[in-house]
C-alpha cells in the first residue's frame, strides 16, 4: 500500500466506527457535504429521511465508491468535527495529522434539555493504519470563526451551543401535537420573497389584502430588492456598511418564525453568517413569561446555561454577537422607546420589555447585532432600525417546490400545482406559506384519493371557502374518525361526529372575532363549556396552537383565516332566514336596530361588534358567503338543515341595494369578492343590472380582484357605464382576466396601470370585438410603446364606437406613427385624440399634420397648450401627487413628470392664458422633483 493510505480505503476499513460516531446527529454532516456537491438535492433530503443509522450506512456507501468524493468527505469531517464525539476528533488526529478538539472536554459536556444519564460514552478507539494527508486547503479551514479563534476554551461550550441549536431547528412541526407531521427542515423550508420595506405605508385593510397589493404593485412596477433572509444584516449593492437593527414585518402565516429558525438552524451548521461567535434567540413569548426586572446576562444564562462560563468574555466581544427576537406582536409587554436614557449593562436588571427597548435603541451593547420579527399591526420608530424589511411569501417557483416538498411525488406534485396555477383564486392565496399548507392538505384528498373512498362526496375545490370547508373536512376524517368505515365517510357523517365540539369552537371563534380578541387563556375556553382536556386533542391541534409557555397556556387559532372561517361557519348554520338581511347589514355596513324581537345571535352580534373594525371582517363576510352556498347545497348536513331556495332572492335584493348605496372603493371590491364566493348564477344575474357603474380608482387590484370583478360583470347583460381602474396597478395580467367584460364599457379608464405591448394588444382585440361598447379609452401613463400603440391604431380602423382616445405618456416614438394615417383616415367615429408627453420626432409630428387634412373632424392634442382644461387638469394632477404617494408609485414607474416637462417645451408658442399655466405647471413639477419625497423609495 502506498505510504499516504487512499481515502476511500480509510474510510471503508473504519466504515464501523464512524457508523458509531456518526449517527448521533448527521444532518450537519449531511448539509456541509450537499453545500460541496457530493450528491444531489433528491439524495440529501432521501438521506435525511432516513433512520440516522440507516442514513449513514447510505452515505458512508454512497462516499465510498468515488475517490474524489471520500477526500471531499474527509475534509468536510474535519471541519465538522465539533458537532460529533471527540473519539472522531482523536481519529482525525491520528489518521490526517491535524490537531482535534480534547476527548475529555467534549466527554463531560452534557448538552441542554439532555438528561445526563441518557448521553451515550463512545469508546475510544485507536488505529494502526497508515495515515491519510488531507490538503493544505483543508487543513486551514475552520467551523469556528469571528472572535471565538481567540479563546480556545470557547470551542466546546459553543460548539455544545451549536449542537443544541441544530437539535432544536432541525425540523418544522406544522401542529403541536402531531408528530406526524415533523419534517426536517431542510426538506420542507422554501425560500421567502423578502424586500425592504416603506414604513410609511398604512395598514387600512385586512393584512392579507394589504399585502395582495402590496405584491400586485411591486410585481407591475419591476422594482424591488430582493433579501435573502441570510443577508439581512449585509450591506445592499452599493453600500458600504452593514446594517445592525434589523426589523422584518409580515402578516401571519408568511413565515416569520420559520425564517429565523432557519437563519438559526444555518448558523449552528456554520453554513451562513459565520461571522458571528454566537447567537442568540428568543422569542416573545417566552419573555412574556418574566415578570421580575431581569438583565441580559442573566436572562442568557437562563435559557443558555452551558455559556455562563464564557459569557462574559462574550461580551467584551460584542461585535460578534448576534439576538433574533421573534414575534414582537405576541409580546405581553409594550416596548417603551421613549423611556429616558440612563448607563445600562448586561447586568442591570429592567423590567423586560425596557431590556427589549434598550437593546434595540443600542443603549445596551451598541455593537451587537439585533433582528426583531413582528406583525405589521406592531411598529417600531424607523429612526431605531438600520433595515427594515418586509416578507412577501413565496414567488411563483416557491409554490411549485413547495408543492413538490409536500407531496414528494413529482407526478402528484406537478398535477397539484397545475390546479393551483390554473386557478387564479387559489393562486392567490398560495404565496403565503400556510395558506398554501392549507391549500395543498385539502386538494391532497381528491390527488391522492382511493377508489374505495368513493363516499367522499367533496368537489374539487374552486373558492377560498370551499377550500377551507376542505381542509376542515380532512383535518376532522384524518384525526378523528380513525376506523376504516369512518375514515371514508361523507361529509355530514363526518361533521355529525364532531357537531356539539366544532360549533361550540365556532361560536367561540365568532363572538372572539366580533370583539376583536385573537389570544385566549385557558379560562377563556372553559367560560365556554369547553374544557380543553375533554377536547379530542388530535383534532384540535390542527384548529389551536399553543402560543405561549406550558406555565401560561395561552392559546390562539392556528391561523387568523382559520378563527375567521370558523367564525363564518357559526354565522351560516345558526343565522336564521329572517335575520340573513340584519346580519349582512350589521357586518358590512355597521348598521344595526335596536329591536327586542332580534335572535338571540343578533342581539349577541351587535352587543360584541366594534364598528370601528368593520375593515377587518372583510374575509368573514366571503367565508360567510361561501359557507352560505354550501349549506344550500346540503354540504353542512350534519351541522344544520339546508336553507330554503327563498334565500337567493333575499340576497339577490340586498347585494342589489348595496351597488346602489355610495361606497368605499373597498366596500365595492369585498361585495364582488362576496358574490364570487357565494358563485349562485342566478344571484349575480339578478345583481349585475344594478352595477352601473364601478369606481375602483387608485384601488390597487390583484389578479384575484381582477378575476371577482370580471366574475360579477360578465352576467350583466347590460353595457357599464363606467369602469373607472385608473392607479389600479393591475398589469398585463390583471387586464387579460378582465378582457371577457371590458367590451361592454363604455367609458374605460386604464390610466398608470402599469400595462405594456402585451396590454395594447389585448385592448385592440376589444376594440376589434363586434360586440364592443367602448365610447372613451384613457390609457395615459402606460408603457405601451410603438409596437403597442400600432395594434391600437390597427383596431380603430375598423372600430365604430370610440369616440374619444386618451394616450398621454405611453412611450410613443417617432415609429408608433407609421400606420396613424392610413389607419385613422378611414375612421368616421374618433373624434379626439390626445397624445401629449411622447416623444413623436420630426417625422411623427408630420404624419400628425397629414392626419388633420384627412380629417379636420378629429381634434388631435399633441401639445400641452393645445387645451386650456388639458392644462388644468395636469396643474391638478400635480396637486394630487404631492398628497398621495401610491399615486406617485404609478407616475415615477413611466417617469411621466420628465415626460410633461419635455412636452411643455413646444416649438410654437400658444395663447398668452395657455402659456402662463404652462410655466406654472413646469414650475409645480420642477420643485415636486426636487422634493425629497420623489428620490426616495417608494416599494
Amino acid at each position: 500500500m502506498d505510504q499516504k493510505m487512499q481515502s476511500f480505503s480509510l474510510i471503508r476499513s473504519n466504515q464501523e466506527n464512524l457508523l458509531v460516531w456518526l449517527s448521533d446527529n448527521p444532518s450537519p454532516l449531511l448539509r456541509w457535504l450537499y453545500d460541496r456537491n457530493v450528491f444531489s438535492q433528491s439524495l440529501f433530503h432521501s438521506l435525511l429521511e432516513k433512520t440516522p443509522s440507516n442514513s449513514i450506512v447510505a452515505l458512508l456507501d454512497h462516499i465510498c465508491h468515488d475517490g474524489k468524493r471520500s477526500d471531499v468527505f474527509l475534509q468536510v469531517l474535519w471541519d465538522v468535527q465539533e458537532y460529533y464525539c471527540p473519539e472522531l476528533g482523536a481519529w482525525l488526529q491520528d489518521q490526517c495529522g491535524l490537531p482535534g478538539v480534547k476527548a475529555s472536554d467534549v466527554a463531560n459536556a452534557v448538552l441542554p434539555e439532555t438528561k445526563p444519564g441518557k448521553l451515550k460514552r463512545m469508546p475510544f478507539f485507536k488505529f494502526r493504519h497508515k495515515k491519510y494527508t488531507l490538503s493544505e486547503t483543508a487543513k486551514g479551514q475552520s467551523s469556528i470563526k469571528g472572535a471565538s479563534l481567540k479563546y480556545p476554551r470557547w470551542r466546546v461550550p459553543l460548539s455544545i451551543h451549536k449542537k443544541s441549536l441544530v437539535r432544536r431547528t432541525g425540523n418544522i412541526v406544522d401542529h403541536i401535537e402531531d408528530s406526524k407531521s415533523r419534517t426536517h427542515i431542510e426538506i420542507r423550508y422554501t425560500d421567502l420573497f423578502v424586500t425592504d420595506d416603506d414604513p410609511s405605508l398604512e395598514i387600512e385593510q385586512h393584512e392579507y389584502f394589504s399585502l395582495a397589493n402590496r405584491r400586485a404593485r411591486i410585481y407591475n412596477h419591476h422594482k424591488c430588492q430582493r433579501i435573502s433572509p441570510s443577508e439581512l444584516l449585509s450591506p445592499l449593492p452599493g453600500q458600504d456598511w452593514m446594517p445592525k437593527r434589523v426589523k422584518v414585518k409580515g402578516i401571519a402565516g408568511i413565515g416569520k418564525s420559520i425564517a429565523v429558525q432557519r437563519l438559526i438552524h444555518d448558523w449552528a451548521l456554520g453554513v451562513s453568517m459565520r461571522n458571528f461567535t454566537c447567537v442568540f434567540d428568543f422569542t416573545f413569548r417566552e419573555l412574556s413569561l418574566t415578570e421580575a426586572p431581569v438583565s441580559l446576562a442573566q436572562l442568557i444564562m437562563w435559557k443558555f446555561d452551558h455559556l455562563t462560563e464564557i459569557l462574559p468574555d462574550l461580551f467584551q466581544e460584542p461585535a460578534y454577537l448576534l439576538f433574533l427576537l421573534d414575534g414582537l406582536d405576541e409580546f405581553k409587554y409594550k416596548l417603551n422607546f421613549n423611556i429616558p436614557e440612563k448607563p445600562v449593562d448586561v447586568h442591570t436588571e429592567l423590567p423586560v420589555g425596557d431590556l427589549v427597548s434598550y437593546l434595540f435603541k443600542g443603549s445596551l451593547l451598541p455593537e451587537s447585532s439585533v433582528i426583531i420579527t413582528t406583525r405589521p399591526s406592531t411598529d417600531i420608530p424607523r429612526k431605531y432600525c438600520h433595515r427594515c424589511s418586509i416578507i412577501l411569501g413565496f414567488e411563483q417557483k416557491q409554490v411549485e417546490d413547495y408543492c413538490f416538498k409536500y407531496y414528494k411525488d413529482p407526478d402528484l406534485s406537478k398535477a397539484v400545482y397545475r390546479y393551483i396555477a390554473n386557478n387564479d383564486t387559489l393562486f392567490g392565496l398560495s404565496f403565503i406559506p400556510l395558506y398554501c399548507y392549507i391549500i395543498c392538505t385539502a386538494l391532497s384528498e381528491f390527488f391522492t384519493r382511493c377508489p374505495k373512498d368513493t363516499n367522499i362526496d367533496l368537489s374539487v375545490p374552486k373558492t377560498v371557502s370551499e377550500v377551507y370547508l376542505c381542509y376542515l373536512y380532512t383535518v376532522i376524517r384524518h384525526h378523528v374518525l380513525r376506523d376504516e368505515e369512518c375514515v371514508s365517510s361523507s361529509k355530514n357523517v363526518v361533521f355529525s361526529a364532531v357537531k356539539r365540539d366544532l360549533l361550540q369552537l365556532s361560536k367561540f371563534a365568532y363572538q372572539s372575532l366580533m370583539s376583536n380578541k385573537i389570544l385566549f387563556e385557558k379560562a377563556d375556553f372553559e367560560s365556554f363549556g369547553m374544557p380543553l382536556q375533554d377536547l379530542p386533542t388530535s383534532f384540535f391541534s390542527q384548529i389551536l396552537i399553543q402560543v405561549k409557555e406550558e406555565q401560561v397556556q395561552m392559546f390562539a387559532f392556528f391561523h387568523m383565516t382559520i378563527q375567521e372561517h370558523l367564525a363564518a361557519l357559526y354565522s351560516a348554520t345558526e343565522v336564521g332566514e329572517d335575520d340573513l338581511v340584519e346580519a349582512l347589514d350589521l357586518w358590512c355596513g355597521g348598521a344595526y336596530q335596536e329591536d327586542p324581537c332580534s335572535s338571540e345571535f343578533l342581539q349577541t352580534s351587535k352587543e360584541l361588534l366594534d364598528v370601528s373594525k368593520l375593515e377587518s371582517l372583510q374575509m368573514f363576510t366571503r367565508f360567510f358567503s361561501g359557507l352560505l352556498a354550501a349549506r344550500l347545497g346540503g354540504q353542512l348536513g350534519g351541522l344544520a338543515a339546508p336553507l330554503s331556495n327563498e334565500v337567493l332572492a333575499e340576497l339577490s335584493m340586498w347585494f342589489g341595494r348595496q351597488f346602489q348605496k355610495k361606497l368605499s372603493n373597498q366596500q365595492v371590491l369585498n361585495l364582488l369578492h362576496c358574490l364570487m364566493e357565494l358563485h349562485q348564477e342566478s344571484v349575480v344575474k339578478m345583481v349585475a343590472p344594478h352595477i352601473k357603474k364601478l369606481h375602483l380608482f387608485k384601488m390597487t387590484l390583484n389578479v384575484v380582484d381582477c378575476t371577482a370583478l370580471c366574475y360579477v360583470i360578465r352576467h350583466a347583460r347590460h353595457d357599464l357605464e363606467e369602469l373607472n381602474l385608473g392607479y389600479s396597478n393591475i398589469g398585463h395580467e390583471g387586464l387579460k382576466r378582465l378582457q371577457p367584460i371590458l367590451h361592454k364599457c363604455e367609458l374605460l379608464f386604464l390610466r398608470y396601470n402599469c400595462l405594456d405591448k402585451e396590454a395594447a394588444t389585448l385592448e385592440s382585440l376589444i376594440l376589434k370585438s363586434p360586440s364592443c361598447h367602448v365610447r372613451k379609452l384613457y390609457m395615459c401613463g402606460n408603457n405601451i410603446g410603438c409596437e403597442g400603440v400600432l395594434e391600437l391604431w390597427t383596431a380603430l380602423k375598423d372600430n365604430s364606437t370610440v369616440e374619444e382616445l386618451y394616450l398621454d405618456i405611453t412611450g410613443i416614438t417617432e415609429r408608433g406613427t407609421e400606420n396613424i394615417v392610413a389607419c385613422l383616415s378611414n375612421n368616421k367615429t374618433l373624434k379626439s385624440l390626445t397624445i401629449v408627453g411622447n416623444d413623436l420626432g420630426d417625422l411623427g409630428k408630420k404624419r400628425l399634420r397629414q392626419l388633420r387634412k384627412e380629417r379636420p373632424d378629429l381634434r388631435i392634442i399633441e401639445n400641452f397648450i393645445d387645451d386650456l382644461g388639458l392644462l388644468q387638469a395636469y396643474l391638478d394632477w400635480v396637486e394630487e401627487l404631492k398628497a398621495d404617494k401610491d399615486q406617485m408609485d404609478s407616475v415615477k414607474n413611466v417617469d411621466a413628470l420628465h415626460s410633461v416637462l419635455k412636452g411643455l417645451n413646444p416649438s410654437t408658442q400658444g395663447p398668452p392664458k395657455a402659456n402662463a399655466m404652462a410655466k406654472l405647471l413646469e414650475q409645480k413639477i420642477t420643485e415636486l422633483l426636487q422634493s425629497p419625497g420623489y428620490s426616495s423609495k417608494t416599494l
